[in-house]
């Protein structure tokens, strides 16, 4: 079943884009690490599938890289995987507190990846 407040579709270019009731995309140039550092992280489905541990950036600032913790709890038992930050729909809620990260993947499909250690 789907979640009625859960609207996916195909952006131009391929990219899946995500719209969340009460929720405004958040253009990545606009984010800061502590934005999005310990956000929950959901799935194409909308199920939670882990939480983002910490951020990557570059020489310039900007944002590259996305290390995202799946399953486990509290980080016990997380499975770490390094993800482009394009990769990573970020929503910021309307009223600008709460962060979430949408990724057109699923927890299987993570935790699948190499483990990434840092």
């Amino acid at each position: 079943m789907t979640n009625p407040a859960y609207t996916p579709g195909v952006a131009a270019g391929g990219a899946y884009a995500f719209a969340r009731e009460g929720y405004d995309r958040a253009e990545h140039h606009e984010l800061t690490t502590a934005d999005v550092e310990n956000a929950t992280v959901y799935g194409r489905d909308d199920e939670t599938i882990g939480s983002v541990q910490s951020l990557q950036v570059g020489t310039d600032g900007k944002i590259t890289h996305a290390v995202v913790d799946v399953g486990g709890f509290l980080g016990i038992g997380a499975h770490s995987v390094l993800l482009p930050f394009h990769e990573l729909h970020v929503l910021r809620a309307t009223n600008g507190v709460d962060v979430r990260v949408h990724l057109d993947t699923t927890k299987e499909k993570l935790k699948a990846m190499p483990h990434y250690t840092g």
